[in-house]
């Protein structure tokens, strides 16, 4: 029962708080204007909030499983002491992309932002790659630096409508079913109820979306997901037969956003465009281009992380073998995206 309730909770929260930011916005005038960046393909304006509704349904869905333990690996007391610093850096780029979204901040002094509050919390959450203990330095900065690049791959990934959410909502579940195979009943908890808030949000940010998340909600979000690529462990070192390449599993989990990030920066530098400029380069913009709707489009992404972040599991329940056949067929997979980018539209 509680499990339900646990599920229950941040969904009709994210529901009825969006609804509500939703009415707000409009009456403050916090909105998105056409027309305000290079990437913005709306034509009306759309009420912002979305990013706040869904740390408030987080926030009350975790507070509950807190005080009701039961979750799916049985009644166990949660003690959210190392996830303390993780929610303390998500809170950080909330408040930071809620200013962002009120008056466009600059990206360089976004970036920064990320690199700092990334920089604290991985020492404090202790979040340095296992496989490098022996040379914490470079653990750090390799920690350091994939935060700040998924933080800003899902920040760029929120281009269309409904796409950063539902694009979230996979990494997630793969990391849900990653925390359950480790018996980490706190992360396992974590992503149950942002699964929960996140489809709360997505009833209102679908296309054509009502309302948006802004990087008040996508730079928290990639936040936590890098943090819990970084937490939860697909390389069970220690058991027999186990793929070794299961320690590419990050890169596979949030494989769409850093594919589509590597796309649009390599295309802006051929352009000789500087990288923090917005432009319609974006995968839902070029699916767009040739044809597909937008909720055709955000469906054919969708399914893409679905075939790509699902192989996690083969790297980690599979052998070498295995791993092996899902990163070529992973890399098949993008190889056929990137064949299907290339058709030369007009706009190239």
């Amino acid at each position: 029962m509680e499990l339900l309730v646990s599920i229950v909770i941040p969904f009709v929260i994210a529901a009825g708080g969006t609804r509500l930011a939703m009415a707000l916005a409009a009456r403050l005038h916090f909105l998105d204007q056409p027309g305000a960046e290079a990437h913005k393909q709306h034509a009306a304006a759309v009420p912002y909030g979305g990013g706040l509704a869904i740390a408030v349904a987080v926030a009350a869905g975790m507070l509950f499983c807190r005080q009701f333990p039961t979750s799916l690996l049985g009644d166990i007391d949660l003690d959210h002491a190392r996830l303390w610093p993780i929610y303390g850096g998500a809170a950080v780029l909330l408040a930071i992309g809620m200013i962002d979204d009120r008056r466009p901040l600059k990206a360089l002094h976004k970036l920064i932002a990320q690199a700092v509050v990334a920089a604290v919390v991985i020492p404090t959450a202790d979040l340095p790659i296992d496989s490098l203990q022996h040379w914490p330095w470079l653990a750090f900065l390799v920690s350091w630096g994939w935060m700040v690049l998924v933080t800003n791959a899902f920040n760029l990934l929120d281009h269309a409508d409904g796409l950063a959410a539902s694009v979230a909502v996979v990494s997630i579940a793969v990391l849900l079913g990653g925390a359950v195979l480790d018996n980490d009943v706190r992360q396992a908890s974590l992503y149950l109820v942002m699964i929960a808030a996140l489809v709360g949000f997505l009833m209102w940010n679908l296309p054509p979306a009502q309302v948006y998340m802004g990087d008040a909600g996508s730079m928290p979000l990639g936040f936590l997901i890098a943090a819990g690529t970084l937490s939860v462990t697909f390389w069970p070192s220690g058991t027999s037969g186990a793929s070794s390449l299961a320690v590419l599993t990050p890169v596979i989990i949030t494989a769409i956003p850093l594919f589509d990030s590597t796309v649009v920066i390599c295309k802006r530098l051929r352009n000789r465009k500087p990288i923090f400029t917005g432009d319609r380069n974006h995968i839902s913009h070029r699916l767009n281009r040739l044809g597909y709707s937008p909720s055709v489009s955000l469906a054919i992404v969708v399914l893409l992380q679905v075939a790509l972040a699902g192989s996690a599991f083969t790297l980690r329940l599979g052998d070498q073998v295995a791993g092996v056949v899902a990163l070529a067929q992973d890399a098949a997979i993008l190889i056929a995206v990137v064949m299907l980018e290339t058709i030369r539209t007009p706009h190239d």
